[in-house]
This record gives C-alpha cells, sequence and structure tokens, in this order.
C-alpha cells in the first residue's frame, strides 16, 4: 500500500517542489496538497494519510499550531516541519511534540530519511 502524504505550504512552488523531490524518492507515493492550515484540517475530515509535511510560516495559521492540534486529533499521522526559519526555539518546541524538522530548501536525503522512519 503507497503511502499517503500531505504536503501544507502556502506557497504552490514550495508544494511542487517537495512532491517532485517526494516522487524521485518513490514514485508510488500519494500525494495531497493543502494551501494552508484550515485547508489541512478539512482535508484531513475526509482523507486519511500516513505522514504530513508542513511549513511554518502560512498566513492562517502557523505548522506549529496546526502540528499541536493534529499530534492530538490525528496521533498516527506522523509529522514533520518544513521551514526556512530555522530558530532553535521553533525546532525545540516541535521536537517537543515529537515532530521531525527539516530546513527549507529541503534536501532529498533528508526527506528519503523521513520517508523511511
Amino acid at each position: 500500500m503507497p503511502l499517503k502524504i500531505l504536503l501544507v505550504d502556502d506557497s504552490k512552488v514550495s508544494r511542487l517542489a517537495l512532491s517532485k523531490s517526494l516522487k524521485k524518492i518513490d514514485d508510488s507515493l500519494i500525494i495531497f496538497e493543502a494551501n494552508g492550515a484550515d485547508a489541512a484540517e478539512e482535508l484531513l475530515k475526509t482523507e486519511s494519510v500516513d505522514q504530513m509535511l508542513v511549513d511554518y510560516n502560512m498566513p492562517d495559521r502557523n505548522g506549529y499550531d496546526l502540528v499541536k492540534v493534529v499530534s492530538v486529533s490525528y496521533p498516527s499521522i506522523k509529522l514533520t516541519l518544513v521551514t526556512a526559519n530555522i530558530q532553535d526555539t521553533i525546532k525545540d518546541k516541535v521536537q517537543s511534540l515529537g515532530v521531525g524538522f527539516i530546513a527549507k530548501p529541503a534536501k532529498i536525503e533528508e526527506l528519503a530519511e523521513i520517508m523511511g522512519s
């Protein structure tokens, strides 16, 4: 059964780049996209996903707030924050929730590592 991944980023360019990189790792992935936290929560009501890659800076709500909600409501989803904002305080906050952290631009090796674990 192929993995189902949800990419959450307000930037269509960032979602496209992540999607292309993920497909290079495993072209059988099923990839969903949401342009913000609210859209992601709506999608989760109708689709089950295995992993989420979430941007930190988004207009409606930041990625940290989204992963806090998702980690409680959908504990089986593996969460990773993908952001250009690499402040240690943000990294520490998300990792204390058990959420992964990757700096943008995401390297294909880092993506492969989170997909395999």
